[in-house]
């Protein structure tokens, strides 16, 4: 009965430590954003809800004249990802008229919203933009800062 126990517990330990630290590796895991595996008609949904009105259809051209678009003739794909996250959640630093989406947008949506942005991308553009994100990325690692 004790064995029973013990091992339980030891069982119930190893899942709260597997869940805590899968945790931080999954979410130092989500840069660069893939494609694969994200929700892209909930992005396109969220962005027509929460992003089309200034910017437009990803493709162009924007309703505001200080939206840039987000398709292959803007200027968004040389961003890496966790810039691109960290600005609509929190605006680009410089930017004016962008509000702050924390708070209105769970992070998975605003992956989403990015996620579904990039499948308007040529390919060769989609590759360049993931290889600097992936360099972006082991800087942030090297510097050990978030």
């Amino acid at each position: 009965m004790i064995i029973k126990i013990s091992i339980l517990a030891l069982s119930v330990i190893a899942i709260a430590i597997v869940g805590c630290t899968g945790g931080e590796e999954e979410n130092d895991a989500i840069f660069p954003i893939r494609i694969e595996g994200r929700s892209i008609d909930s992005g396109r949904s969220v962005y027509e809800r929460s992003c089309a009105s200034c910017h437009g259809p990803v493709n162009g051209p924007p309703t505001l004249d200080s939206a840039p678009i987000h398709g292959d003739a803007g200027h968004t794909w040389h961003h890496p990802d966790r810039l691109l996250f960290d600005w609509v959640m929190d605006r680009p630093p410089l930017a004016t008229s962008m509000p702050a989406f924390r708070g209105k947008l769970s992070e998975a949506q605003v992956l989403n919203v990015l996620a579904y942005i990039k499948t308007h991308w040529r390919s060769d553009i989609l590759e360049n933009q993931l290889e600097g994100s992936a360099q972006y990325e082991a800087q942030v690692a090297e510097l050990g800062v978030n």
